[in-house]
């Protein structure tokens, strides 16, 4: 009898799964950079990372998604360009995506789910996230400065700049996620804001 209900259980829980919407573009604007670490770490300044959030209800498929800035292209779905490896290209509904700079040491309590080569500019860059379509979803346009974060000179120092109700705020509290040396880190990788 039990393992008739596991049974009954399984199909109807694989059933529910196969019917949850993936997204590739119709939905794109729910996608959005929701954290960035320009500055890096105490640990180091290169272990730089980015968020994405998908604030929609129905998950995002990344393939043929790209993040840009300057002359750096990461697709978000496929192992080519700037890209290293690619984890995880789905991100669910409410979920993130974390993007970790050269390997998945940055966050050492927190797993990568995609990894990629080329800095991200401590004097500001504008952050483009685009669709399949070609279409930019969010631009962070930060050519003038970064709006938010802190470098090694910052109080705090290393804090990274996370999108809260719409706009970029600087993470002043040590979260709970720490770097590749065991140090909190000033933001919220790979989690809730704040």
């Amino acid at each position: 009898m039990i393992i008739r209900r596991i049974k009954i259980f399984f199909v109807v829980a694989v059933l529910a799964l196969s019917l949850t919407a993936v997204v590739q573009a119709s939905d794109g604007d729910s996608l959005v950079i929701s954290e960035v670490a320009w500055a890096g770490t105490k640990a180091s300044w290169a272990d730089e990372w980015i968020e994405l959030r998908n604030l929609g209800g129905e998950g995002v498929d990344l393939t043929g998604w790209t993040l840009v800035w300057d002359d750096v292209v990461v697709h978000l779905g496929s192992e080519e360009g700037n890209t290293v490896q690619v984890i995880n290209e789905f991100v669910p509904p409410g979920g993130v995506i974390l993007l970790e700079r050269t390997d998945d040491e940055a966050v050492s309590t927190v797993n990568a789910d995609l990894i990629f080569k080329g800095s991200i500019p401590n004097t500001g860059t504008k952050l483009q996230l685009v669709d399949p379509s070609g279409k930019m979803v969010h631009v962070v346009n930060a050519l003038d400065g970064w709006p938010a974060g802190a470098a090694s000179n910052g109080e705090p120092s290393y804090a990274s700049m996370e999108l809260v109700d719409g706009r970029w705020v600087t993470s002043d509290q040590p979260g709970r996620e720490k770097d590749k040396d065991g140090g909190k880190i000033y933001g919220t990788p790979g989690g809730p804001v704040g």
